[in-house]
């Protein structure tokens, strides 16, 4: 028994849903620094979008004079939400030699909803030496 006008219309798939990469990258080489944000993408509203890969990478290129913690991260940010680190690749202060590294990828789907947020940051609390960088974010927003 069917009660009042309820038509059946078949919703299409996400992908197919008015889709648009999204793609950030951070890749340098760099000397000690505060914590620095180097992209930061909010969904906006009446989209979504599914996080599809996030990469973060951190390459000791020179010894530095006093070793410190350096780092590249990405970070979620929930609208109305608290910050969640979620891809984190960090060198201690005992990793002090040049060539020493530390990566993290994330693959297969994080959705996102209007008013999130996706963040890379970068930081080197040595004195001294460099490091490199790398962050990768790669989104298809789509209609919500």
């Amino acid at each position: 028994m069917r009660v009042g006008p309820q038509p059946i219309i078949a919703r299409p798939a996400w992908y197919d849903r008015n889709p648009s990469t999204i793609i950030y990258t951070f890749c340098d080489t760099l000397s000690p620094h505060a914590p620095t944000p180097r992209f930061n993408y909010v969904v906006p509203s009446g989209k979504k979008a599914m996080v599809e890969v996030m990469l973060a990478k951190v390459v000791r290129v020179s010894s530095a004079t006093t070793p410190g913690w350096a780092t590249a991260q990405i970070a979620i940010t929930p609208y109305g939400g608290s910050m969640a680190w979620v891809c984190i690749a960090r060198l201690t202060d005992a990793h002090n030699a040049a060539k020493d590294m530390d990566s993290m990828s994330i693959g297969g789907s994080i959705m996102l909803f209007p008013g999130d947020a996706v963040t890379g940051l970068t930081a080197d609390l040595s004195t001294g030496g460099t490091c490199h960088y790398i962050l990768a974010v790669k989104l298809t927003l789509f209609d919500a």
